[in-house]
């Protein structure tokens, strides 16, 4: 039972590390100053996401000489963001 909870572990970090990167965790001072609604403590959990808001605000298009383009759409980007935002500032780490 161990070796499956080390696996899931090793799975978790892996997946992480895709999405944020290596080296991009945020500790929990941070948190707990971004819930009490601390402004750079905000922006530093947002900069950390930027990786993953980016890849799902990811869109793909066809410009005018029908090659396909990917680029990143600015309106779910900024509402990734403010849900981020506001999710962050809902959370209660004492429950």
């Amino acid at each position: 039972m161990k070796n499956r909870g080390k696996s899931r572990n090793k799975y978790m970090e892996n997946m992480r590390n895709g999405i944020f990167g290596k080296g991009k965790k945020i500790d929990e001072k941070t948190i707990l100053l971004a819930v009490s609604g601390d402004t750079i403590a905000l922006m530093q959990v947002v900069d950390a996401y930027q990786p993953y808001i980016k890849k799902l605000a990811k869109r793909k298009a066809i410009d005018k000489d029908g090659n396909t383009i990917e680029y990143v759409d600015e309106t779910v980007k900024r509402t990734l963001e403010i849900t981020l935002i506001a999710s962050v500032m809902k959370f209660n780490p004492y429950m």
